[in-house]
């Protein structure tokens, strides 16, 4: 049993026949006397159940009220104990439809509201249009509008339709027909008018009410038509209001509302036609906290509740008085955050009493650390900070108690932040769950694709070619942008081999993309990640159409759709097993699932008329949160949300974010088009004026309070401060409680981890005493097995496995050879570390080295010119090649068939020309001082002289560029080929090239790719032969590189090599710094 104070016993006393206001500040134990109240009038003798009931401020805090009330009465119940007022409303409509036999009103969505005002809009616009041009009045360009009419483009602006929504809802909440406004208004520009009302709007304003009217009525009327029935969520207060007083449905004897401050004008119009027919009406609340300004003005009950109540037509009783019982002690928090909210309240213009606002703390001893107001560089410095705190609270450190993720809470300005700071947060492994008014659906993106699915399934939509594509790149499909791609192009390439084989024209891509997710076969029609998906698709969406085909319902269709995904199984082993942004995705799409399955669930159960393409549709549109009562996952999170998400609810850690210059406040004039916060102010007996800047900034610092007030034991208020943005004048109001230095590191095992690590090398460094303390926490966690601890796994730390050189010489022993090849003579002058890298196997194959490789063994292997017969030797070995997709496979194809010309082209004009084939893939091997020279040439070609013979050796290239004619006469390969043969270290047959006869040597390079050859079959590059200078400046450069290739250590040029991106190497990627350079 509740312990109640003297306070709270004045208001369990008070008279359930009476209206009453029950006034407290935030944490005064509220909703706690709603829900005792209930249960002590309940046990009032001639009192049944649906004698009392609690009215809420939205279906979320209903539920959570009706739970507290079940448990508190401790028996079941046959009706709802706590409903919102458009539930009540609802329930009024139904009995009073039950009375007169009619069938009761269904509620017109948004989503049709706007439609139906975006076509009246146009079909004005447009009319207008043709009216100024039958009349010649467009030659002055000008059309004629009324005074303070808008133009076309901002009657079309999604703003204008917003504001002329907001409208519709003053009409509905003050019982008023768009051609009555009217009238009155006209009446307003007239002299009698004048005299009539001191107050009145000025022309330009009752213009724009005019024209907006005339609008409105030419939407209800089309609506009346073509959807009659159904209703707007303010029309349903209104009709219930009326059914009311018109005896047609019974209200309650007690009418109890709590967070009375969310009050709005339609909703007071329905607690007023309780009290005329009868209701006793207590209204419980805090006006400082009053967060619906955005939807209209609220109402003043908490200030003057018979007041309210007469104005909306309840008739008081002579001497009747109103009850009025403030609360005066505050249990949510202690000293520190209620100084802290009480100073908040105090700067607020007190808008139903500020009595409330004296209450204290029943636990003063709270230390005031409690506030903690924390400036920061940067945005990811924010949530850093925020995530480090939340997950210090979470493990209990420094003493503190251990909380669990649902009782932590961070609070944004806007919904579009709540959603990307749940995400970061998560990042840090923070666990979320996104509570800013429900769902929207159309924007999780496995919404989109089921519904797009179910559209294709029910023959609502059928997809196109374009359409399967962007579902193989989406979340079912699985593919990535690129994956994609190469699935259009090898379906086009398979399409094409197909078409040439059967001797027909090969069909669009389009169309093969379409035939194969229609007609999925047993097998992928491309045997890869993208022919699986596109078969994946078509078997889920084929089994959607069966089923609808077999009379399902959506519901059915959707759930044969869902299962023929298989994501339910992943999403939920990583909601349960997962952590950080994994899980809280796969928690969110799997939430974001249930929400679709509960929609089409409620379309069914309701019987709605509305037709199911119709559903779909604004499911995609919709852009309102639906407060959807669906299970969601009961996983624990870490609730984000804006400060209207905060009502009823309180959490022990409370994190506020965005509290920056030009944000929040946020003082941007809402309304200004129609001028709508100006009628409401009229039609309640005030002036017809806009809110002032003064009303906008207390009304948003209502939201600021609500959001801090929610906080049992700790308020965090972080604030990004840099060159871009600054810290708003609220987060001044915490100067007295600002501090710096909050840690924002990642409080993980991983981050402490590599905090530990940073600080054992900058205190080695600066000799500090960290180091020591650092070194110690990494022993501990080495010990525990904690990744990354222990020394052995650092990266770039470890000395040399070994400094010994690669051609290590023994004392004693006959000198080992450096074996030195031709081919990697440049490579090590240039770099040894790319060339070492290449020789250690550390070096990256690519697929033209590879094709390279085919033209070689093709030339060796194959006789005489014929193109075809070299074609079919490197197609023989084709399948070899590491290609990604069949594009590259035949675009390389093309270029092989093309080098396969080059060398006919060559070996047919070298049979024409009495050069004879000495050999090919000759070997040879000599030694030059240390150096083991060996190699392979790819041809020996002689020319025989009356006085003896000319020795070329050919080396084939089949890169895309080609040396100049001075590179070649340098071409170090070429110049040790040539001195092999003056050596005689190749086979030259019948020539002898050590005897008397005069041998000459040349070499040249062979080009046959037709980027090198140019629109030639091939290019060559000669080399002359060499001379004694040259030969003896060659044997010295080869005897430099041996020396290097037989080294310990191996220098990079950076700047000359390794850096330069037009000349890629092995050793570009090991120049970076490693990961633990300090």
């Amino acid at each position: 049993m509740i312990a109640f104070d003297p306070s709270q016993e004045r208001v369990l006393g008070l008279d359930p026949r009476t209206h009453a206001r029950v006034l407290g500040a935030p944490g005064s134990g509220k909703t706690a006397l709603v829900v005792e109240s209930f249960a002590r009038a309940l046990d009032r003798d001639g009192w049944a159940e649906g004698d009392v009931l609690v009215l809420a401020a939205n279906r979320l805090v209903a539920a959570g009220l009706r739970e507290a009330v079940h448990r508190r009465v401790g028996r079941a119940m046959g009706g709802a104990p706590v409903r919102t007022a458009s539930s009540f409303a609802f329930s009024v409509l139904g009995r009073a439809a039950a009375l007169t036999g009619d069938a009761p009103p269904r509620l017109l969505t948004g989503t049709v509201q706007d439609e139906a005002i975006a076509a009246a809009v146009l079909a004005r616009v447009e009319g207008a249009a043709v009216a100024l041009a039958q009349t010649g009045a467009g030659s002055t360009g000008i059309a004629a509008r009324p005074e303070g009419g808008l133009a076309p483009e901002v009657l079309l602006s999604a703003p204008f339709r917003a504001e002329l929504r907001e409208l519709w809802r003053v009409l509905d909440d003050f019982g008023l027909e768009p051609g009555v406004l009217a009238a009155e208004l006209a009446g307003v520009l007239t002299e009698a008018g004048a005299e009539a009302f001191t107050a009145g709007p000025d022309a330009a304003l009752v213009g724009r009410w005019l024209e907006a009217l005339g609008l409105l009525r030419e939407v209800q009327a089309n609506l009346d038509a073509t959807r009659g029935g159904e209703v707007s969520s303010s029309g349903l207060l209104r009709l219930a209001a009326a059914a009311i007083r018109d005896g047609f449905a019974a209200a309650p004897k007690l009418l109890i509302v709590d967070d009375a401050q969310e009050l709005g004008e339609g909703q007071l119009a329905l607690v007023a036609a309780c009290a005329a027919a009868g209701s006793a009406v207590w209204v419980f609340g805090d006006p400082d906290i009053a967060t619906g300004a955005f939807q209209g003005e609220r109402t003043r009950v908490l200030a003057g509740l018979g007041a309210e109540l007469a104005r909306r037509g309840w008739i008081a009783a002579p001497g009747a008085a109103e009850q009025v019982v403030v609360l005066e002690t505050v249990y949510r928090h202690g000293a520190g955050i209620r100084g802290f909210v009480q100073g908040l309240s105090g700067r607020i213009g007190a808008a139903g009493g500020a009595e409330h606002r004296a209450a204290q703390a029943a636990d003063p001893q709270l230390a005031d650390t409690a506030v903690q107001f924390a400036r920061v560089a940067t945005p990811a410095e924010q949530l850093g900070t925020i995530a480090h705190r939340m997950r210090a609270r979470r493990l209990g450190l420094e003493r503190e108690e251990q909380l669990d993720w649902s009782d932590m809470a961070v609070v944004c300005r806007t919904r579009g932040e709540v959603v990307r700071v749940a995400r970061l947060l998560a990042g840090h492994q923070v666990p979320t769950g996104v509570a800013a008014g429900g769902l929207v659906l159309r924007e999780h993106q496995i919404v989109r694709e089921l519904v797009t699915l179910m559209q294709h399934a029910l023959g609502i939509a059928p997809l196109d070619a374009a359409g399967v594509l962007r579902l193989a790149g989406g979340v079912i499909g699985g593919l990535d942008p690129v994956a994609v791609r190469r699935l259009r192009g090898a379906l086009l390439l398979d399409e094409r081999r197909l078409a040439r084989e059967e001797g027909r024209e090969a069909a669009a891509v389009d169309e093969v993309v379409f035939e194969a997710f229609e007609f999925p076969g047993p097998s992928p029609a491309i045997d890869s990640a993208g022919g699986r998906a596109i078969r994946k698709l078509g078997l889920t969406a084929a089994e959607g159409s069966k089923v609808h085909a077999a009379g399902g319902t959506p519901r059915e269709v959707l759930w044969a759709l869902w299962d023929g995904t298989k994501l339910a199984d992943r999403w939920q082993q990583e909601a349960i097993a997962g952590r950080g942004l994994r899980a809280d995705e796969a928690n969110r799409s799997l939430d974001a699932v249930l929400g679709l399955f509960f929609a089409l669930q409620r379309h069914e159960e309701q019987d709605s008329e509305q037709p199911i393409a119709e559903l779909l549709e604004e499911i995609l549109r919709n852009t309102v949160p639906e407060d959807s009562l669906a299970q969601r996952s009961e996983r624990q999170s870490v609730t984000v949300t804006t400060p209207q998400g905060m009502i009823g609810r309180e959490f022990a850690l409370v994190a506020v974010i965005g509290v920056q210059d030009g944000s929040w406040p946020n003082l941007r004039a809402r309304g200004s088009l129609l001028g709508t916060a100006a009628l409401e102010r009229w039609l309640r007996g005030g002036e017809a004026l806009m809110p002032s800047r003064r009303d906008t900034t207390h009304d948003e610092l209502r939201l600021f309070l609500q959001a801090c007030a929610r906080a049992r034991a700790e308020l965090l208020v972080v604030a990004v401060a840099d060159e871009e943005s600054h810290p708003s004048p609220f987060f001044g109001l915490g100067s007295d409680f600002q501090v710096s230095g909050l840690p924002s590191s990642r409080l993980t095992l991983r981050g402490i981890t590599a905090a530990m690590r940073r600080s054992a090398v900058e205190g080695a460094a600066k000799g500090s005493a960290r180091h020591e303390t650092a070194v110690a926490s990494l022993v501990a966690l080495a010990d525990q097995a904690i990744p990354g601890a222990h020394p052995r796994e650092w990266y770039g730390v470890l000395e040399p496995s070994s400094t010994a050189p690669l051609f290590a010489q023994v004392d004693g022993e006959e000198p080992r050879p450096i074996p030195v090849s031709p081919s990697q003579l440049d490579k090590a002058e240039t770099c040894a570390l790319d060339w070492v890298i290449g020789a250690l196997g550390g070096g990256s194959g690519s697929v033209q080295a590879s094709l390279g490789t085919l033209v070689h063994h093709a030339l060796e292997t194959v006789d005489g010119h014929d193109a075809e017969e070299m074609l079919a030797a490197i197609m023989a070995e084709w399948q070899k090649l590491p290609f990604d997709a069949e594009w590259e496979s035949e675009r390389a194809r093309r270029t092989a068939a093309q080098m396969a010309e080059g060398l006919s082209d060559y070996l047919r004009e070298f049979e024409a020309s009495g050069r004879e084939l000495l050999g090919q893939e000759s070997s040879f091997s000599l030694e030059v001082g240390r150096a083991e020279l060996r190699g392979i040439a790819d041809r020996l070609e002689a020319k025989r002289t009356p006085d003896g013979a000319e020795i070329t050796v050919v080396d084939l290239k089949t890169g895309r560029s080609t040396a100049t004619k001075p590179e070649a006469e340098e071409h170090v390969q070429l110049q040790a080929y040539q001195l092999g043969v003056a050596l005689g270290a190749f086979d030259t047959g019948d020539i002898d090239t050590s005897g008397d006869v005069e041998i000459r040597t040349a070499a040249k390079l062979l080009y046959v790719h037709p980027d090198a050859a140019k629109g030639k079959g091939y290019v060559e590059r000669e080399q002359a032969g060499l001379s004694a200078e040259a030969r003896e400046l060659l044997e010295a450069r080869i005897a430099g590189v041996a020396d290097t290739m037989a080294a310990g250590e191996f220098t990079a040029r950076i700047e000359h090599h390794c850096s330069d991106p037009h000349r890629p190497g092995n050793c570009r990627l090991h120049i970076i710094q490693a990961v633990s350079h300090a």
